[in-house]
């Protein structure tokens, strides 16, 4: 799979994009994992957040494989909304999307640590990626999540 990442903030996204980027939430964290919580959050328009969303190229139109979200959160960069859509999962798709994360946390947030709420079965592919344990796990929306933090470099 060939996956072209872009970043942008929220106000430069198409109406198409926002569309692609809310749909994938809702249809992962609400259909599949039976989150009920709208996904309209006003952190996601916040100047200082960005999002960085999956495309594969190697299909037209280019499917939307993925996304993700840093924010600023306490003086650290808050990485959220990772998700993939069925035909991103078990291609490398995920590994891309958290290396590509990672860069746009260093980016937009420089010299602070990042920080993500890892769901307990993702724990360990974090962990694969430099995130450590951190804090207590704890429950929200019926699922197990673990505080985790990659350390400022």
């Amino acid at each position: 799979m060939n996956t072209l990442f872009i970043t942008s903030r929220f106000f430069d996204l198409s109406a198409y994009e926002i569309h692609a980027l809310l749909k994938l939430r809702a249809d992962v964290f609400v259909t599949e994992q039976g989150w009920a919580h709208t996904d309209i959050e006003d952190v996601d328009i916040d100047g200082s957040s960005r999002h960085l969303l999956a495309y594969d190229l190697s299909e037209r139109p280019m499917p939307f494989l993925g996304a993700a979200r840093v924010i600023d959160e306490d003086g650290r960069a808050k990485l959220g909304r990772i998700c993939l859509s069925p035909a991103g999962r078990g291609t490398g798709v995920s590994t891309e999307l958290i290396e590509a994360a990672v860069a746009m946390a260093r980016e937009t947030f420089p010299d602070r640590e990042i920080v993500l709420d890892a769901q307990g079965p993702l724990v360990d592919f974090y962990r694969r990626h430099g995130f450590e344990p951190f804090g207590e796990p704890f429950e929200l929306g019926g699922i197990e999540r673990q505080p985790m933090v990659l350390s400022a470099t």
